[in-house]
């Protein structure tokens, strides 16, 4: 190893012995030599100089070699050797010298052969030294990084259980909301109360599809997949946000392809990253003067088939510092109350939870490009289904039993199901249920998971005990995060269920479906011959 690039401070009160070493040291190669006679230049020397090694006088007048060890403040943890020459070869001088922060010696007269041997081995140890301290300042910003990884991934996570309880606290409300609206806007004729109930609808939709797209980034809710037109949720995303752009002067340009395949994805989920993205790109345009304008882009891949788009904008690009921690949960440059950093770690967690990455380019007066790539896959096969709303007409005059704590909620329910001819009956809770099912019997029962003295779950089991066949005439109502066990649960017991807020057309056709099946397989059951 070439050690003659390193730099060493010569420091001798005699100038025939600095002259020595100095030719000693450019006879080896050693380029890099500072010397001095004076000891008290040596602390300014050394702040300027940066040496790596110290060849040190011990015995000079006014300011011995000691005290320039001493001055020097060498911290503990670097190692920077001071090689001490001295003409006094006492076991005192030595052990003094050491203890004051040398790490060897040399007595004079001085050896050639045996200086430079000193020499090339203390610069062989510094070598060693620097090298394990760059290796240990890595391992340590590697730690920091994985802590920050974990502190933010526990963040996440407590976010998750904080809005799997919010959802389910919001979710109750918004079916009420939503179911209320929609049976207003069946009641009425008037053009101008049904564009309210309409509107009222809408928004009880809009905030369904907040929750769940807050509850996919805590990774509390699988995506809802459908066929989705990738080209149109990119057009229906702009829309949203024209108003805005408008606002904003930016000019936006689409160039979309012909050929996107229709893709298997969760469109409100995808809606949701391309909003951010553009909005993201607008924020960036509206902080710089000129032109302002953004491109969307599709395109198909075909090796392998992916759907890709890309939001180019012209403002002032993403700082490579920025640019590295952009998608990290709570990483925000926007100004307190402005931003929760959480926008592009949701995007990247929905695009990597349909099996895409999310990628960014950006160089400082260039401009951005966010790379969305999702693969153009099909649905699986047999493709997942949800509730099959498709059903004969209604089975009027069947009893219905309606379990929900929320009472206001199970009133609309029971509006709603009274409406296509049912006798229904509402029962607070699991155990308030159970004593009206020893009473009488019902054709079916509509029951929230998450109430208070007698649940969901405890109210299957004792079903299960008690009145075994009703345990496939039982429709379950969630309004909750749906954590694994909860859906792990509703696997096992085979019964269906709707997650609030659900649309009330939609659960009235589960129902009716439901009912019919029950009254054909009764009347298979009792037919001649069985």
């Amino acid at each position: 190893m070439d050690f003659t690039q390193c730099r060493i401070l010569v420091v001798d009160d005699e100038p025939p012995n600095v002259r020595l070493l100095e030719r000693m040291l450019s006879d080896a190669g050693y380029r890099q030599v500072r010397s001095t006679t004076e000891p008290w230049q040596v602390r300014a020397l050394y702040d300027e100089f940066h040496p790596d090694l110290i060849l040190l006088d011990l015995m000079m007048p006014r300011l011995d070699g000691i005290s320039v060890i001493r001055q020097l403040e060498i911290p503990a943890d670097v190692f920077l050797p001071i090689l001490v020459l001295t003409a006094d070869t006492s076991v005192a001088a030595k052990k003094r010298a050491l203890e004051a922060g040398a790490q060897d010696f040399l007595t004079k007269p001085l050896n050639r052969l045996e200086v430079l041997l000193r020499i090339k081995n203390l610069l062989h140890t510094r070598h060693l030294y620097l090298d394990l301290d760059r290796h240990n300042r890595s391992l340590e910003q590697i730690v920091s990084e994985r802590t920050q990884q974990l502190l933010q991934s526990e963040k996440v996570a407590t976010m998750g259980s904080l809005l799997a309880g919010v959802a389910h606290e919001l979710n109750n409300p918004l079916a009420l909301v939503m179911g209320q609206g929609q049976l207003i806007r069946a009641a009425v004729s008037d053009s101008t109360l049904v564009e309210r109930a309409d509107m009222v609808i809408a928004g009880a939709n809009r905030c369904a599809r907040i929750i769940r797209n807050f509850l996919a980034l805590a990774r509390q809710r699988p995506p809802e997949r459908a066929d989705v037109r990738f080209n149109q949720v990119v057009q229906e995303a702009v829309d949203l946000l024209a108003y805005q752009l408008r606002l904003s002067d930016v000019e936006v340009a689409l160039d979309t392809a012909d050929d996107l395949p229709v893709i298997w994805a969760d469109a409100h989920q995808l809606h949701q990253v391309v909003v951010n993205l553009v909005a993201n790109a607008q924020q960036a345009l509206s902080r710089m003067a000129g032109a302002r304008r953004i491109v969307l882009k599709t395109r198909l891949e075909r090796e392998p088939d992916r759907v890709r788009l890309e939001v180019t904008d012209t403002g002032p690009g993403i700082p490579a510092e920025i640019r590295a921690r952009i998608f990290e949960p709570f990483f925000t440059t926007k100004p307190p109350g402005e931003g929760t950093g959480l926008g592009l770690s949701l995007c990247r967690g929905i695009v990597e939870e349909h099996g895409g990455t999310l990628t960014v380019e950006s160089e400082i007066g260039q401009g951005t490009t966010f790379r969305v790539e999702l693969p153009a896959q099909s649905p699986p096969t047999p493709a997942p289904t949800a509730v099959d709303f498709e059903s004969p007409p209604p089975t009027a005059g069947k009893t219905i039993l309606v379990v929900d704590d929320e009472r206001d909620l199970a009133a609309t329910l029971a509006a709603a199901l009274r409406a296509d001819g049912h006798q229904v009956e509402v029962a607070d809770h699991g155990a308030v249920a159970l004593e009206m099912l020893e009473r009488r019997t019902y054709d079916l029962i509509l029951s929230d998971t998450k109430m208070p003295v007698l649940d969901g779950e405890r109210l299957y089991a004792e079903l299960e005990q008690r009145f075994p066949s009703l345990t496939s005439r039982i429709v379950f109502l969630t309004g909750d995060a749906l954590s694994l066990e909860k859906r792990g649960w509703l696997e096992r017991t085979g019964a269906p269920h709707l997650l609030k807020p659900f649309d009330l057309w939609k659960m009235r056709q589960l129902v009716n479906r439901l009912l019919a099946e029950l009254e054909s397989a009764g009347r298979s059951a009792t037919a001649p011959g069985q």
